[in-house]
């Protein structure tokens, strides 16, 4: 990316990391139209690793390490989805929050994500986890939160 490119895709900037009601989310800096992607720019080179609980499980990986896999990234059918360019390089996206009434959806199992109605400046992105995690209770139990 060049500055000129730099400077255009400010344009896309939607939301930024915030202290919510939930900890750490994700917040709309200025109001987001129906239908946006407000993480077009994140990660746009890499791809996901489909990674079997049972190997993750069987790896040498340090503990704590592998618990971030398990808070972070989708599971389905077994198979959790990461990223191929590594755990420590997650970006905001990975910090929506888990809401029965979201204002996000996802389009392909939690791979993209667009704005399911018009979201105001200062609104808490969510998606509901069940949409595309299959161990979405015991996710909001081992929360110990009330989910609106």
């Amino acid at each position: 990316m060049n500055k000129s490119s730099f400077l255009k895709s400010l344009n896309d900037v939607w939301c930024r990391l915030a202290v919510t009601r939930h900890g750490v989310g994700v917040v709309a800096i200025r109001d987001i139209p129906k239908g946006i992607n407000p993480f077009k720019n994140c990660d746009p080179h890499g791809d996901v690793l489909e990674i079997a609980e049972k190997e993750l499980e069987e790896s040498a990986a340090p503990k704590e390490a592998k618990q971030l896999v398990r808070d972070f990234c989708a599971l389905q059918d077994g198979i959790y989805f990461v990223p191929d360019y590594g755990i420590d390089a997650i970006d905001k996206s990975y910090f929506l929050n888990h809401s029965k009434k979201p204002n996000m959806v996802t389009l392909n199992d939690g791979e993209v994500f667009v704005t399911a109605r018009s979201v105001k400046k200062g609104e808490e992105l969510t998606a509901n986890y069940e949409q595309y995690h299959e161990y979405v209770k015991v996710f909001v139990n081992k929360q110990r939160r009330d989910i609106y």
